[in-house]
């Protein structure tokens, strides 16, 4: 975020000055949330991750999703999975109820910029994000085998 002071005189004993507000953002826990080994059709997985408002005015943020292969699967076949996994993105603020950001195709969750975003108030500080992964029943035998790396981006923009 640029900083800048911008001074004008207007008179030998006026001044005036602008400063830019700070916008900033943080998840925990900064490594792996959620890890999921033998995932069959019908099993779903999820993990939390919390999002802090860090800076010093209401933002809203963006959740989208960098994936890519992992292991011995090749590109091709991360993206064979990521076309068939669903994954639902939901925010839980306490004491209010939870709002489904995202519920879709992981490939669909892919540089996804919501307008608006999801509004986290200064005042509110902070709220958990949950991910839920779903392997549908009818995925067929194409689907399997195949490992993939999953990064949840968050990006923050002033309110």
């Amino acid at each position: 975020m640029p900083f800048f002071t911008f001074t004008a005189e207007a008179s030998p004993t006026a001044t005036s000055t602008t400063s830019t507000a700070t916008v900033g953002i943080s998840v925990s826990p900064a490594g792996a949330v959620l890890t999921i080994s033998e995932m069959k059709p019908g099993d779903s997985e999820s993990g939390v991750v919390n999002v802090s408002n860090t800076g010093d005015i209401n933002i809203y943020y963006f959740v989208s999703a960098d994936w890519k292969s992992a292991g011995d699967t090749t590109a091709r076949m991360a993206t064979v999975l990521a076309n068939r996994l669903f994954v639902s993105v939901v925010a839980s603020p306490e004491a209010a109820e939870p709002s489904l950001l995202f519920s879709g195709l992981l490939k669909d969750l892919l540089d996804r910029p919501d307008s608006p975003g999801r509004e986290l108030a200064l005042a509110q500080g902070n709220e958990n994000v949950e991910f839920t992964f779903i392997l549908p029943d009818d995925v067929s035998n194409i689907a399997q085998n195949i490992d993939i790396s999953t990064d949840f981006v968050f990006v923050a923009v002033e309110a």
